[in-house]
């Protein structure tokens, strides 16, 4: 994909009359949760007797829960594992997760500014790869629950980041055409996900980058 670089930096410099709908991913676009992430899961393989780093996180980050988590393991060095022991690693992280949340603050970060400034004006959906009771939780602790229309976990589809289904799902629950999305990301899957959605991409990790739909 050929970003589209002839743009002033986000989010003053871009245009958003052209679209009905803003969606978002949740970790590295809103907050910076990722290192919570890893050190929850750090915990989760350290009590297994594994090592698991935050190298290996964010190498393997991206997909949802039940593919990633196979991905963890095998970095960690635990080899393939079935379903049952992907469960239980995933509900350990979790109770690990809220525990690191409470204890930690975890910083919004640029993009996040755009909720309060469109609340009301614009509809808005998170569209995250985590799992539904860390994303409530991430939204609960930061007070941004009330400003989305629509929320999607990696719970909550069938196929996740890169697919286009998690952005197609988010534009559907808010009633609005993909063309008309403006998607904020942080990571080529979530990127991809949202130009295979047909939307636009802003890249919020390069100032002034805008991915479009069918430019390749």
């Amino acid at each position: 994909m050929t970003p589209d670089v002839s743009v002033k930096p986000w989010p003053l410099g871009v245009d958003l009359s052209a679209y009905d709908a803003l969606l978002f991913d949740l970790d590295g676009t809103l907050v910076d949760t990722m290192p919570l992430h890893g050190l929850a899961y750090a915990a989760v393989f350290d009590a297994r007797g594994y090592r698991f780093t935050m190298d290996d996180y964010l190498a393997n980050v991206g997909p949802p829960a039940r593919i990633a988590i196979p991905a963890f393991a095998a970095v960690a060095g635990m080899g393939e594992i079935d379903d049952a022991t992907i469960a239980a690693l995933h509900a350990e992280k979790k109770a690990h997760f809220k525990t690191v949340l409470r204890q930690e603050k975890a910083p919004a970060l640029t993009a996040s500014h755009l909720l309060a400034r469109h609340a009301g004006t614009i509809p808005m959906a998170l569209v995250s790869s985590g799992n539904r009771d860390g994303v409530e939780a991430i939204l609960e602790t930061m007070a941004w629950r009330p400003h989305f229309g629509a929320v999607v976990s990696g719970d909550d589809v069938a196929q996740g980041k890169p697919h286009a289904e998690p952005y197609l799902t988010g534009a559907a629950l808010l009633g609005v055409a993909p063309a008309r999305c403006l998607v904020f990301e942080d990571t080529p899957v979530g990127i991809a996900s949202g130009l295979a959605a047909g939307m636009t991409v802003i890249d919020v990790t390069q100032a002034g980058v805008i991915h479009r739909p069918g430019k390749s």
